[in-house]
């Protein structure tokens, strides 16, 4: 509900967990898919579920007064188009990022963003135990849905980054932790004389083998398991990084980039789709950076950060080209 009463306004902030926990749980039960083809009531998706009716019913009733899904009816709804983002068949869906920002692995070390800000550390590894990705190894539920939250972001950011860049002069592109190869695939498609390389931890190229499936593109992707801090795959002359850098602190970065620029031919390009903090870019962009200051040692950069770093790894940055999402092209070229 809008409302122009600051007060009210400051509370509809503070209460953003209520919703971020309510579409997590809608989100977990599927129930957007149990609306796709139209109206239904309460009881029968509870049945499904096997959920408390009662609780699914006041739990759907004020989300539908907070702008997701239409209640139709007494104990009825259905999807509006802000809930059909929620089906996990959208084009668009954002169903398992709702789920794993309400995990243990994002949600826990959230809830110590104050100690962030105390000690200027990142909270995550000191809350959950292990580094973020050692925490993925061994809860590997909780892992496969956070790949498949990196799919959702993938997602909103493929159409941007495919009709802001021309792809189709480049051979052989290498998309360094790529995840399940959406990316890739997209640019593929954009791409038809290149061939393409799937680049990512052994596990995660495991999930996206089978993720890609009958994918048309993927007979054009070898898959090429590895760890960026070591080597990457030789011979690109388009090597991709996306949501890569921002994870990582200056130094940590450097080393990823040095990999790149051993292995990337003379006349390839380097693209790095992140964030970039310049005056334009949308509110999103800088709430990453503060997940990032929350979870990992990493953040997102301004456009004379990502020279610098660029410069100190061998490479020269050609130009930032901002797309409708929060995520920009970072392109440049080995010197």
């Amino acid at each position: 509900m809008e409302t122009n009463d600051p007060g009210m306004q400051l509370f509809q902030m503070i209460s953003g967990m209520w919703v971020s926990q309510s579409l997590a749980t809608m989100a977990r039960f599927g129930i957007a898919d149990k609306l796709a083809s139209g109206e239904r009531d309460v009881e029968s998706m509870a049945s499904e579920c096997g959920c408390n009716a009662e609780s699914l019913f006041r739990m759907m009733r004020a989300l539908s007064k907070a702008g997701v899904f239409e209640q139709s009816g007494d104990r009825k709804f259905k999807n509006n188009a802000v809930s059909e983002i929620l089906r996990d068949d959208h084009e668009r869906s954002l169903r398992w990022m709702a789920v794993t920002q309400c995990d243990p692995g994002h949600w826990r070390p959230w809830g110590h963003a104050h100690d962030a800000v105390m000690s200027g550390e990142p909270q995550a590894e000191k809350i959950l135990g292990h580094a973020p990705w050692d925490y993925f190894e061994r809860n590997p539920e909780e892992a496969g849905r956070f790949g498949q939250a990196m799919t959702n972001m993938s997602a909103q950011a493929i159409e941007g980054i495919t009709s802001g860049y021309d792809f189709s002069k480049y051979e052989h592109i290498v998309d360094v932790g790529g995840s399940h190869g959406t990316l890739l695939a997209a640019m593929l498609d954009k791409a038809p004389n290149a061939k393409g390389v799937l680049f990512d931890l052994p596990p995660v190229i495991e999930m996206a083998t089978e993720e890609l499936g009958e994918h048309p593109m993927k007979s054009r992707i070898e898959m090429a398991p590895g760890n960026f801090f070591d080597c990457v795959p030789e011979g690109g002359d388009l090597y991709t990084l996306k949501h890569i850098i921002h994870d990582w602190n200056d130094d940590k970065a450097e080393g990823i980039l040095l990999s790149v620029r051993k292995c990337i031919r003379d006349d390839g390009t380097l693209l790095i789709l992140d964030a970039v903090l310049a005056p334009q870019a949308p509110p999103l962009a800088w709430w990453l950076d503060v997940h990032m200051m929350v979870m990992l040692d990493g953040k997102e950069r301004t456009p004379e950060e990502f020279g610098a770093l660029l410069g100190k790894a061998g490479f020269e940055m050609t130009n930032i080209i901002p797309t409708p999402s929060p995520v920009a092209i970072v392109e440049a070229r080995p010197v």
